[in-house]
């Protein structure tokens, strides 16, 4: 199933309104997803394409069952990634999941909006150098490379410094 959310920004709040948004992603297993930031007639929207099947349908694989209360991901929706990353690569992940709940929280989104437990694999394995590099893996778009690249370039650039 395929639904497209459109989140105001909510000027008196200060904060995007994702009530829907959630509401979407009650019970539900995401498939993908791509949310871009634009502006019309001066105001400011998150527009979400969230393709999704439902609980049923996704068993053990839900939302629910991946994230406990606060968010974070349970170590069993995280193993598949661990498996075949190098016990170095496994602390860098594990920086890289921290950035990536910091980041989650001041937006206020599910980490998984900000970056999926397969990108932050996919940004370790590839372990661009530059915006080009990065914009190249799949799931960086221009908007995560524009918003996050930097800092994600420069926590890569920070951690092969400190263990070289």
């Amino acid at each position: 199933m395929l639904k497209i959310v459109t989140l105001p920004f909510n000027e008196k709040r200060e904060e995007f309104e994702q009530g829907k948004l959630e509401k979407v992603l009650k019970d539900v297993q995401i498939v993908k997803y791509q949310a871009e930031l634009v502006k019309i007639e001066g105001k400011y929207y998150w527009t979400a394409f969230v393709e999704y099947e439902k609980a049923e349908k996704a068993g053990k694989n839900s939302v629910k069952n991946n994230f406990s209360q606060n968010g974070r991901e349970t170590k069993e929706a995280n193993r598949n990634y661990e498996e075949y990353l190098s016990e170095e690569e496994t602390e860098l992940y594990k920086i890289l999941k921290e950035w990536r709940t910091g980041e989650a929280q001041m937006l206020g989104y599910p980490p998984y909006i900000v970056a999926s437990n397969q990108l932050l694999a996919d940004i370790i394995k590839t372990n661009p150098k530059s915006l080009e590099e990065l914009s190249q893996i799949k799931g960086m778009g221009k908007r995560k490379v524009r918003d996050y690249g930097e800092e994600l370039l420069l926590i890569l650039e920070n951690f092969y410094d400190m263990k070289s």
